[in-house]
């Protein structure tokens, strides 16, 4: 194992995320990726059996559901979604809210990257994550 150091404007970069540190990169230990959430945006109700989640949010709003619990995140604000229980997020900024997405263990990162519906498909179920529940709304 060897030190991690990524400056600015470094990582691994998608269209809409930036990794800036994968299970390769920190011996599986975490992934750490930044992005956007555009107004409105939201993923499925979903469950995560083998990682827990945490949001930092940079810049805009984010709501976040974690099981029973409703919870509006600002700028300065941090969501922990711990592993085993169903958890979404809505974009509620204009445009789109910045955010730090910390994943334990690593590996769940790579998705940001994936754009092929059937390898993201594959991924999901990698990962031992459960769709269980629409996305988001207002």
């Amino acid at each position: 194992m060897r030190a991690l150091f990524v400056g600015p404007g470094e990582g691994s970069t998608s269209s809409w995320a930036t990794i800036k540190a994968s299970a390769a990169d920190t011996g599986r230990a975490l992934g750490l990726v930044v992005t956007t959430i555009p107004q409105g945006d939201s993923t499925p109700l979903h469950v995560h059996h083998d990682e827990d989640e945490a949001f930092y949010v940079l810049d805009g709003t984010v709501d976040f559901v974690c099981g029973q619990e409703r919870f509006r995140a600002e700028a300065g604000a941090l969501a922990f979604l711990p592993r085993g229980l169903p958890h979404t997020f809505l974009g509620v900024s204009d445009p789109g809210a910045r955010v730090l997405i910390l994943l334990l263990p690593g590996g769940l990162e790579e998705l940001f990257t994936q754009t092929d519906p059937a390898r993201l498909d594959q991924m999901l179920r990698d990962h031992h994550v459960q769709i269980v529940g629409p996305a988001l709304t207002t």
